[in-house]
């Protein structure tokens, strides 16, 4: 079993999926795709539309990282990818709502381009008069045939930007949480 994590994410913890593991006494190799943050995609500032000063700030948001395990399942000699995505946030001035919804994707690429991708949302909610939340994605599982090809496989997690957005983040980066 191959384990994956970032150290921002200790609260993070990721259930086994039963039944799914072998551990023969010479275990085949195991060629699982990697899976990260995509950095440019990382973080995100929301503004009220139109606006970018302090007062129109309405979040402050950082993908925190990813967690999980790849798992062989011998008998479909195939792969279980398996992760959930770590968020952090912080209310801005211009937040006047208890919970917020951020965008973001999971993509699937091979050499630089793009086979898969799937767009998501996640809440944050701050409750009361929370300054800061975290919150932490259901997760995921894929499956890959267990061949070499595989390991030139990426997973990548990012924040839906556009391209004010990114512009932004490239020229604000947010410190780690």
């Amino acid at each position: 079993m191959k384990r994956f994590s970032t150290p921002l994410l200790a609260l993070l913890t990721l259930t086994a999926l039963a039944g799914c593991a072998t551990t023969p006494a010479n275990p085949p190799p195991m060629f699982c795709p990697q899976v990260a943050v995509l950095q440019q995609a990382s973080s995100l500032t929301e503004f009220l539309p139109g606006q970018t000063g302090v007062a129109a700030q309405i979040t402050q948001a950082q993908i925190t990282g990813v967690a999980g395990a790849c798992n062989l399942r011998a008998k479909k000699h195939l792969l279980a990818l398996s992760f959930q995505v770590g968020f952090a946030a912080t209310s801005g001035p211009a937040n006047h709502s208890a919970t917020l919804s951020l965008p973001y994707f999971v993509a699937i690429t091979r050499d630089d381009h793009i086979i898969a991708e799937q767009h998501y949302s996640i809440d944050m909610s701050f409750k009361g008069d929370l300054a800061a939340t975290q919150a932490v994605t259901r997760s995921f599982t894929f499956n890959f045939p267990n061949q070499p090809a595989s390991g030139n496989v990426q997973v990548l997690v990012g924040f839906r930007l556009t391209p004010a957005q990114l512009a932004y983040a490239a020229a604000h980066p947010l410190a780690a949480p």
